[in-house]
């Protein structure tokens, strides 16, 4: 079969597309992706991780490189500038998604440039481009909708709600993260085609890893976050507070791109005291990631209920450190609630914006070693049972209507070292 998917960001920033390009790929299907290249070191990072894989990848890129790469990059954000200001008067629906996607023009005759079987879009904002590509080509769509955008509050409500009325009929399926965003796509659409397809990982990217049970237990409890960004409103001032509460030597280990007047923030938050404890690790590469959370103990997931758009999801975070083998501190939101309840062995939720309620979860971690090392060996355990990619890909293949052996394929393919994030 023939697929395309279809993003509206970098491939190496995009795990759910990844995982399902490297999938139908090494299961013998005739894959290629179509994404945008707009920033230097994530098109580097798209260059690496493209020479290792099975699929294609068609890029537009406008990166303010060069002369020439200046004027593009002008031309395609000034043309969506201009869409924004006459969509407030105009109210059209072409006004809609040219305001919405950068180089919706370009990716479109990317997309529609070559025929396939499916056209799936990652993204409201490639969901434009996949269904024209999909109609012009007579195929079937498909739909990753990977967060309640609706709920965002940040003023594209309008435009994400008239895509979403345009495209979302037109799907072959719509696959989400979660029960709870499911839940909720069905009352507002009454959709019957809804599939969830959690954030979850090929156990194949741990194959260098060690068991928690075989790993050295250390003095010192080490906490991990990771992100694209470091950033203030992700729940990292309320990590080192609750590390100021605990009075015993704790590490907080952040990895992403960090602006240093942040850095200085979070340093000075933290004092003298911890400062120390504070450590800053660079981005890695899309396929190092969880290859690179050996040593550490906890994993924090700290997302808000106050953002509703990112409450009802289960992000990759928690599912990283799960299939790593670190235990998890969870802020309780609606779908973070939705897998820890049903593996509470795997680690624990608190109420978020509480640090003492946070420091209370690893302060019984730094007491009690054993017990640690017991949640870290059943997040490993459990995530192999239930979470990792090799299961949920079976639900993928199921609704693109692929046969089973497709899917066996794909499973003796899992030499092949897939993607995270």
């Amino acid at each position: 079969m023939r697929v395309c998917l279809i993003g509206a960001t970098h491939p190496s920033s995009n795990p759910r597309l990844l995982r399902e390009a490297d999938s139908l790929a090494e299961a013998g299907h005739d894959v290629r992706v179509v994404a945008p290249t707009f920033m230097e070191d994530l098109g580097l990072r798209d260059s690496r991780l493209v020479a290792t894989r099975k699929w294609t990848f068609e890029s537009f890129d406008f990166r303010p490189i060069g002369w020439t790469g200046r004027q593009r990059s002008f031309a395609v954000r000034g043309r969506k500038r201009i869409a924004q200001t006459l969509f407030t008067k105009l109210r059209s629906q072409s006004l809609a998604e040219h305001s919405y996607t950068l180089a919706l023009r370009e990716l479109r005759q990317l997309a529609g440039g070559s025929p396939a079987d499916y056209f799936i879009a990652h993204s409201h904002a490639a969901l434009p481009i996949a269904a024209k590509a999909a109609h012009r080509w007579n195929a079937k769509l498909g739909f990753d909708c990977e967060d309640l955008l609706l709920e965002f509050n940040d003023g594209s409500e309008q435009i994400v709600r008239r895509i979403e009325e345009k495209y979302l009929l037109d799907c072959e399926y719509v696959s989400v993260p979660s029960e709870s965003i499911a839940r909720r796509m069905e009352q507002r659409y009454s959709l019957k085609n809804l599939v969830v397809l959690y954030n979850v990982f090929p156990s194949a990217l741990t194959r260098d890893m060690r068991p928690p049970n075989e790993r050295p237990i250390t003095d010192i409890l080490r906490l991990h976050w990771f992100g694209q960004t470091i950033g203030a409103g992700r729940g990292i001032e309320e990590a080192i507070e609750a590390m100021k509460l605990l009075n015993r030597p704790v590490e907080l280990h952040l990895r992403g791109n960090i602006a240093d007047e942040y850095r200085a923030s979070l340093e000075n938050l933290a004092g003298h005291s911890l400062g120390a404890f504070l450590i800053f690790h660079p981005a890695v590469d899309h396929d190092e990631l969880i290859g690179t959370m050996e040593p550490f103990d906890v994993g924090l997931a700290l997302e808000s209920n106050q953002h509703h758009g990112y409450a009802h999801t289960v992000t990759n975070k928690l599912f990283s450190y799960m299939i790593a083998g670190l235990a998890v501190a969870a802020t309780d939101t609606y779908g973070q609630r939705e897998i820890m309840n049903r593996f509470p062995n795997a680690g624990l939720l608190y109420p978020g914006g509480n640090p003492e309620a946070l420091a209370d979860v690893l302060r019984g971690w730094t007491d009690d070693r054993k017990a640690l090392t017991i949640t870290k060996q059943a997040a490993w355990d459990r995530s192999r049972a239930e979470f990792c990619w090799e299961l949920e890909a079976e639900k993928f293949f199921s609704a693109l209507g692929l046969p089973k052996n497709g899917f066996n394929s794909y499973m003796n393919g899992q030499s092949l070292r897939l993607g995270s994030n």
